[in-house]
């Protein structure tokens, strides 16, 4: 009953005038937020099997709760979860989503702060951190490590999953405004094509794992499966999508000069990096810099970098 009502709410919240209108006019628009509570069951027992986690009596803190889907679910596993989260709106939401079936606290507080550190202390050391589609809309990500290495406990897990702006599918359409190429610009030209606020800021991967390393965050297992076929198959994809890119880069798509200016810049330099790695990247790493839409992985440590 509780998610019907978070649905209300939600509905309510962007001024739609029923659960019906949200789940049959808005679904695709809104499917990231409808379905969930189906996304944190999916992370949850794919962390489970991984490695072979028992939640009950787990102290887990979920990072960026947003409607608090992985906090409720985990806590029905019995795990004794806490959601964080910046956006009192949200909040609001997550409280709603886990109304007559947990209770579970949700606080709010910026996550790579200091005071995030000092709110969390008393609920944790935590067993489990998940960091879902979170590190994307962080700025002070080594802010964010420091708290999340300082509140783990000894023998502990970090779950992460992160989009990948250099993919060509994120490229052809970005994830969050569902725009062409924004996803290679950096965030001061975001303006010129989406309308304010947003905070998403696209790294490499080699970003991340530096940080990882710096905060003693080593022993890492990546879930990205090269499902392709073969290197052949691989590069026919990527080449496919790089002329769907091309087709979309025409003056006309635009609203005006200066979107056209920013991106043909943007994706000229794109092309060249993609032409070099065609030639030269391995089949693997050709597959995880450009095919793999979201980095999927786990960090378990017994040996935390003081």
């Amino acid at each position: 009953m509780s998610h019907i009502e978070f649905l209300q709410a939600f509905a309510e919240a962007h001024n739609i005038d029923s659960v019906d209108t949200l789940l049959t006019e808005h679904a695709k628009r809104y499917s990231f937020q409808i379905n969930s509570r189906e996304r944190a069951k999916k992370a949850i027992t794919t962390l489970t099997e991984e490695v072979e986690i028992d939640w009950r009596g787990l102290r887990v803190l979920d990072i960026g709760c947003a409607y608090g889907a992985f906090t409720i679910e985990l806590a029905k596993l019995g795990a004794r979860a806490v959601g964080i989260e910046l956006s009192e709106k949200w909040l609001n939401l997550a409280k709603i989503n886990a109304q007559n079936e947990v209770e579970v606290p949700f606080i709010q507080c910026d996550a790579a702060s200091y005071r995030a550190c000092q709110k969390l202390f008393p609920y944790g050391p935590f067993d489990v951190i998940f960091v879902n589609d979170v590190f994307e809309h962080i700025y002070d990500t080594p802010g964010l490590l420091k708290n999340i290495t300082d509140l783990m406990a000894p023998t502990s897990h970090l779950y992460f999953k992160v989009p990948n702006g250099k993919a060509t599918r994120h490229v052809l359409l970005e994830g969050h405004k569902s725009k062409f190429g924004i996803a290679l610009l950096a965030p001061d030209y975001w303006s010129h094509f989406v309308q304010a606020p947003f905070q998403i800021y696209y790294r490499r991967w080699e970003y991340f794992t530096a940080l990882f390393k710096e905060y003693g965050l080593n022993n890492l297992k990546l879930l990205n499966k090269n499902h392709d076929e073969s290197h052949d198959v691989t590069k026919n994809h990527i080449l496919r999508d790089i002329r769907k890119i091309k087709q979309s880069l025409k003056a006309e798509n635009f609203d005006n000069v200066e979107q056209f200016r920013f991106l043909r810049t943007a994706c000229s330099y794109y092309f060249e990096e993609v032409e070099h790695d065609l030639k030269l990247m391995s089949w693997d790493d050709l597959f995880f810099k450009y095919r793999v839409t979201f980095w999927e992985g786990i960090i378990s440590t017994t040996n935390k970098k003081e």
